[in-house]
């Protein structure tokens, strides 16, 4: 795949207050939105009397509907007028959640979850798309992540108030779409396309970085594109088959629930440092062997948690597991950002993520029971070998990948050997 690197003046978007503000409305309301998949659940058990399991399952078709629609979006995302999808998105969220706040049935619930599930996934996908769009993606990704994880840690603080009451949840997703219609105008869309502002033509009329045809987007959409996105989605199997059943994890450390929702805000605010921490990991040593250290640390902590019977191993386990987590989805999904100026790749690799998250509280349900700890660690712990494996080979390939902090790459006509350096 052959590269040419845009300057920084060729019309790509700068991180203005702005286009935060377009990010906030998009991207971060939808990733808030599935933070409180936890709380819907125990909304769900207690107001509607369905079982723990089909509230799971309720929570599942929601995050599957998400990446659903993100793979649908993927094949036109490069050419889209991305405030206008995003504020589609908006109402599909609205609409879902709003009718299934008024009725509280549970085929309307299940309804509503699934088309506010769908309308997170077409918001996600404008926003992961407009991260590619502009100067720094790197960038743009950690202010992203970092100002979700605040939202987050910020929901879940107040996530008692609700009682556990499925309205009063479903109001409060309801009300952040709502603000995201006023603030989505301001995601940037691909210099070069109609879609675009007037004032971003005329700085593409100066360089900016152009597709000449509807088949170049294709383009994007390389093998090595494909090893990350399925290393993703392993990786993100594997979390949540740890991340859904940490009662029963700590259960079997002798940890009370209590204590153990306290330990699950201490690993979302671990998210925090983390995607605080991976730019200067970025920075010092560099893609590749940042990401290798920090998944190898992460795959130590999520083996402690399953195999030790100690509450302070446990405790302390999950705290760095939610550190290197942050980490590892900032660098990874700037990876993914700065791999095509399109945003398909990004829209893709995050598609096949929440396809791992959809089906990953399944997975460990069925075999948590049925393992020993010993099996149940080996089976969560193993693919992050092979994620690690292919993060490095990735991001070693070429330099635009392994230092980030540059625009993302433009995909030209003809395609080169994968090892070619820029």
């Amino acid at each position: 795949m052959s590269t040419t690197t845009a300057p920084a003046s060729s019309g790509l978007a700068a991180l203005t207050g702005k286009v935060i503000m377009g990010f906030v409305g998009t991207w971060v309301i939808a990733l808030m939105a599935a933070n409180l998949v936890p709380v819907l659940i125990a909304a769900m058990v207690q107001d509607l009397g369905v079982d723990i399991a089909t509230a799971g399952a309720l929570a599942t078709g929601m995050t599957a509907g998400s990446a659903l629609a993100m793979f649908v979006t993927t094949r036109f995302i490069a050419h889209a007028d991305r405030p206008k999808l995003g504020r589609i998105g908006l109402v599909a969220m609205i609409l879902g959640y709003g009718i299934a706040a008024a009725l509280l049935t549970t085929p309307a619930v299940m309804g509503g979850l699934m088309l506010g599930g769908i309308g997170a996934g077409i918001m996600i996908a404008t926003g992961t798309a407009a991260a590619s769009s502009t100067q720094n993606p790197d960038r743009t990704v950690t202010t992203v992540m970092v100002i979700n994880r605040v939202g987050a840690t910020a929901l879940l603080a107040l996530a008692p108030l609700f009682h556990n009451d499925l309205r009063s949840v479903l109001i409060v997703i309801t009300a952040l779409g709502v603000l995201g219609l006023i603030l989505a105008g301001g995601l940037p869309n691909l210099p070069g396309f109609p879609a675009q502002s007037s004032a971003t033509s005329t700085a593409s009329a100066h360089g900016a970085v152009t597709t000449s045809a509807p088949t170049t987007t294709e383009r994007a959409i390389t093998t090595t594109a494909i090893v990350l996105a399925i290393s993703m989605c392993l990786w993100s199997l594997t979390e949540d088959m740890v991340y859904s059943m940490t009662s029963v994890l700590a259960t079997q450390a002798g940890i009370s629930p209590e204590t153990s929702g306290m330990l699950l805000a201490g690993k979302v605010g671990g998210g925090l440092i983390g995607a605080l921490l991976a730019p200067l990991a970025l920075r010092w040593l560099g893609r590749s062997w940042s990401l290798v250290i920090i998944i190898a640390i992460s795959t130590v902590t999520k083996f402690i948690m399953i195999t030790s019977g100690s509450a302070v191993a446990y405790g302390t386990s999950i705290i760095v597991w939610g550190v290197m987590y942050g980490a590892i989805l900032v660098l990874v999904t700037g990876l993914a950002a700065v791999m095509d100026v399109t945003g398909r790749v990004g829209v893709i690799v995050s598609g096949f993520y929440l396809a791992g998250v959809a089906f990953g509280p399944l997975i460990g349900g069925q075999l948590v029971g049925t393992l020993s700890p010993l099996q149940y660690a080996l089976v969560v712990t193993a693919p992050s070998v092979v994620f690690g494996a292919a993060l490095f080979i990735i991001s070693r390939s070429r330099r635009k990948f392994e230092d980030g902090n540059t625009t993302a790459v433009a995909i030209a006509q003809s395609p080169a050997p994968a090892a070619a350096r820029d």
